[in-house]
């Protein structure tokens, strides 16, 4: 009996285990499910506010009491951030302070959870990870990181008469090439990367039309830059560069 009982007990403790350990939040954004992944959001600096919209879904049986809370890796100077999750709070908030209940089965509708980001007239690569988590189980969680890149005015990056294209991308500290073609008439171009602090950490003159640039990464610290076809003083195009 002595052995039944402490094997009943142990299924006992791992069933209570995997229960604690189950995760009952999911982040859905724009219809698709984004948790624990990565998104982009690019924006020109003329974009005073910049919205993001999350709904969070309750997976499990049982209503769950669910707090939010940012950490904010790297940041635009000068620029400010807020998330609301019930209630919307002051930029230096990183924890909501009251819990939101989330009914078993329920998915929040689009004016509960939200991130805000103000770049306030700065350009530059902000990285910022949202979570939200069980208040009673806070290994409960589920996150998104959030890569904001704030672009200068008039980069056109929809315009189909400039081409840019780096590769491989993401690097790991390798040979990155470069494949760009300006339209007719441009001259006295230039081809720039620049660190997220915006920082010219490279620069070439474009003679030709078109061609194939080729640059060595392998001393490049790890993080997003920003690399920019210029003529003029004016910036034709303007994509990110991730050196890992």
């Amino acid at each position: 009996m002595k052995i039944k009982s402490s094997l009943i007990a142990i299924v006992l403790t791992l069933c209570g285990a995997s229960l604690v350990n189950a995760q009952s939040l999911t982040l859905s954004h724009n219809g698709e499910e984004v948790s624990n992944t990565e998104i982009n959001v690019d924006e020109s600096v003329s974009v005073n506010d910049i919205k993001v919209i999350f709904n969070i879904t309750n997976t499990s049986e049982f209503a769950i009491d669910v707090k939010a809370k940012k950490n904010v890796r790297t940041d635009i100077e000068g620029s400010y951030n807020t998330f609301c999750f019930g209630s919307c709070f002051p930029p230096h908030t990183v924890e909501s302070p009251d819990p939101y209940t989330i009914n078993a089965g329920e998915t929040t509708g689009d004016e509960v959870f939200y991130v805000q980001f103000y770049p306030e007239v700065n350009t530059g690569v902000a990285q910022i990870v949202y979570e939200v988590f069980n208040v009673d189980n806070p290994d409960d969680n589920v996150s998104v990181t959030i890569n904001f890149t704030i672009l200068p005015t008039g980069i056109g990056l929809n315009k189909k008469d400039v081409g840019l294209r780096a590769y491989p991308n993401p690097t790991a500290g390798e040979l990155v090439y470069v494949d760009y073609s300006l339209p007719k008439g441009v001259s006295n171009a230039s081809f720039s990367l620049y660190n997220m602090l915006g920082v010219k950490v490279y620069e070439m003159a474009i003679e030709n039309s078109s061609g194939k640039i080729e640059i060595s990464t392998n001393s490049f610290p790890k993080g997003v830059y920003l690399y920019s076809i210029e003529a003029s003083g004016t910036r034709l195009a303007t994509k990110r560069l991730i050196v890992r």
